[in-house]
């Protein structure tokens, strides 16, 4: 068994530019590390194995850290978000989860509204991520997950400045000098900052584009990350995707 799982709500829902062939032809590990799930059991597979699970993709739900056994006696499918494949990964026994953007906290919000941070403050499985997404305030968000008792070490940083967009810098706990993985941390790599996209304004656009898909009964996660993807001419896709492709190497190191 791998000693970490990859996600599979951003490859499935988040990237609307990137097609299978361009993910068949950029994944270089073959090995049987993303997970999601089909009629209520825990699957895992290589890029080829998901890439035929990913032609179906509008017909799936997403699986987080609290409805998943609910997924499981319903003996649905879906796909998992971080906290989600947390979830495999104790079931599973596997210490490490990989994700890109993780969940956060807006003002005036509390942990319980964070399927990522309740995920990281109930469980004993780490998770690789870029950072807290873009909408959400980072720096109460990463104060909240230091409260909670999890260290959070950057890769070849201390501080995190946003994920997509640059934002302040928040000081994470420190910098993870190679060492053996952690329980209980929180492992982020961000996006080198010339690749980031420097207009606010696509922001600002696709979250108001997210709240309204919402009301008509849509993810709102998605449609913001399909509407950057268009206002960016794809580069967010490619971003995100590059960017999980880095984090699935840190993940090789711990």
């Amino acid at each position: 068994m791998s000693e970490y799982l990859i996600e599979s709500a951003l490859l499935t829902h988040g990237l609307k530019s990137i097609t299978n062939e361009m993910l068949l032809s950029v994944w270089k590990k073959r090995e049987k590390r993303i997970v999601w799930m089909e009629s209520g059991k825990i699957q895992t597979g290589e890029i080829q194995e998901y890439c035929t699970f990913r032609e179906k993709s509008q017909y799936y739900a997403r699986i987080n850290y609290q409805n998943f056994q609910h997924f499981q006696r319903e003996k649905k499918s879906g796909i998992l978000t971080a906290s989600g494949t947390m979830r495999a990964c104790e079931i599973l026994g596997i210490p490490l989860a990989v994700t890109c953007g993780m969940g956060g906290l807006m003002q005036g919000q509390h942990k319980e509204e964070c399927h990522d941070i309740l995920a990281l403050a109930e469980s004993t499985v780490s998770l690789v991520a870029v950072s807290p997404k873009d909408m959400f305030d980072l720096k109460i968000t990463l104060d909240c997950i230091k409260s909670e008792g999890i260290q959070i070490l950057g890769y070849h940083t201390d501080v995190c400045s946003g994920y997509m967009f640059q934002n302040n810098e928040i000081p994470l706990s420190g910098i993870w000098k190679k060492e053996p993985l952690y329980p209980k941390t929180l492992y982020l790599r961000k996006i080198p900052d010339e690749k980031r996209i420097k207009n606010h304004q696509v922001l600002e656009m696709a979250c108001a584009y997210g709240i309204e898909r919402e009301k008509e009964g849509h993810y709102f996660h998605p449609a913001v990350n399909a509407k950057i993807d268009e206002l960016t001419d794809g580069k967010s896709s490619k971003m995100q995707l590059d960017a999980l492709i880095k984090n699935i190497e840190w993940a090789e190191m711990l």
